[in-house]
């Protein structure tokens, strides 16, 4: 979805992503993801001719921005929150050395569990502050937006996922923190698994992430 509003805007932005389902931080080696030789090293064209091509990275730079995700407890959990500064520590570390800049993803609540948005904001923003970091504001635009329009569903059955909406607004929040660009005004609606979200529905939902990404960065 982050390609989405890219594209729709005319903006050149090329996303990588390495996930482990229910990971922690601890669990991943950033700085092998780094390497010249590793992510990104070739591309295949999808124009039918699998063309591959080799890319070479002659200062080592392969990256803009990495953006680290703990699971919602990394942060918070008091047998965890250890270890996720520990890697913290260590990946923004890597992440500089690689000529990228280090972001958070501050996560959401559980839908059932509203007080968790000011405990993984304090406890994400006080990680990226000593490291030099930025955040990315995802779990405060949820809470404005469940705040301001409560008719649009944002997190699944299960209390913890999103919904299309959800993901949406996620988006939305990350192409504004990584681009300084609104996502307003944009005819793109989402798409996951064929699913778009109403009109009405994304208009409001890129208010959402553009005010909380402008009040919270202070522009």
């Amino acid at each position: 979805m982050i390609s989405g509003f890219a594209k729709e805007k005319g903006i050149p932005l090329v996303l990588t992503m390495v996930g482990i389902g229910g990971a922690s931080l601890y669990w991943h080696d950033v700085k092998s993801y780094l390497r010249p030789n590793g992510l990104r090293s070739y591309s295949i064209a999808d124009d039918g001719t699998n063309k591959v091509t080799f890319i070479k990275y002659p200062n080592g730079k392969i990256f803009d921005a990495v953006v680290l995700e703990d699971s919602s407890q990394g942060p918070i959990h008091p047998e965890l929150n250890k270890l996720f500064n520990e890697s913290a520590k260590k990946h923004c570390k890597d992440i500089r050395d690689s000529g990228a800049r280090p972001y958070f993803m501050l996560t959401w609540a559980y839908k059932n569990k509203p007080d968790m948005t000011r405990r993984l904001a304090e406890a994400t923003i006080q990680t990226a502050n000593a490291n030099n970091a930025s955040v990315i504001p995802c779990g405060l635009a949820f809470e404005r937006s469940l705040r301001d329009f409560p008719e649009i569903e944002l997190i699944r059955s299960d209390n913890r996922h999103p919904t299309v909406a959800g993901t949406y607004l996620e988006a939305a929040v990350f192409f504004s923190s990584l681009t300084g660009i609104s996502p307003s005004l944009s005819s793109f609606c989402g798409r996951y698994d064929d699913l778009v979200i109403p009109k009405s529905e994304a208009e409001k939902l890129q208010k959402v992430a553009w005010k909380t990404v402008k009040e919270f960065n202070h522009w």
